[in-house]
């Protein structure tokens, strides 16, 4: 049997790979608590707050992003990426917390630290890039940022809170806007 891509090993979650995902969806959502405080957007992104960014796992979309943003918002963010982001990543001297397929799932040792990590980091803004995945979202709402920002992401209330669409221009674009940096 394949390991599952939300959970660690461990007998205790055994019988969550065979549920659907909308209840893994309101497990995950029930996990991760329903405080949330309120914002002022956009005034929120306002002087670079401390940022959580969590990329996604495609390379291409990954080096897009890292490549439009400017260097500025980096002096004041968390970046979440795959291992295999390495060298993007580390290219923009960010912050960064790196995991490997395993590693992100729910119940494994290095999971639980990214938890804690994340938490002490206390990020005043998240934004997360690519598509839902459930312990990636999990992480989003439990780092106790206030606004939680997401791409076309209205299905992931409430680990993302706010949805943008960006028309014409890029999501870096849209955010380096926001933030006011160049």
């Amino acid at each position: 049997m394949k390991p599952s891509p939300y959970f660690t090993d461990r007998f205790k979650y055994f019988f969550k790979r065979f549920c659907k995902e909308e209840s893994l969806f309101k497990w995950f959502a029930e996990k991760a608590g329903d405080d949330s405080a309120p914002f002022n957007f956009p005034e929120a992104l306002k002087g670079n707050p401390k940022t959580l960014v969590i990329l996604p796992r495609e390379m291409e979309h990954v080096a897009t992003f890292t490549h439009a943003m400017p260097d500025a918002f980096f002096k004041n963010a968390l970046l979440l990426s795959h291992e295999s982001m390495h060298a993007l990543v580390s290219a923009k001297r960010a912050q960064a917390i790196y995991y490997s397929d395993l590693e992100c799932r729910y119940g494994e040792q290095v999971f639980e630290e990214m938890e804690q990590k994340i938490k002490d980091y206390a990020p005043q803004v998240v934004i997360y890039l690519g598509n839902s995945f459930l312990p990636r979202l999990y992480l989003a709402k439990i780092s106790g940022a206030p606004c939680r920002i997401g791409f076309c992401s209205e299905n992931n209330y409430p680990f993302l809170n706010l949805s943008l669409h960006p028309d014409k221009s890029s999501e870096a674009a849209l955010l380096s806007q926001y933030y006011g940096i160049k």
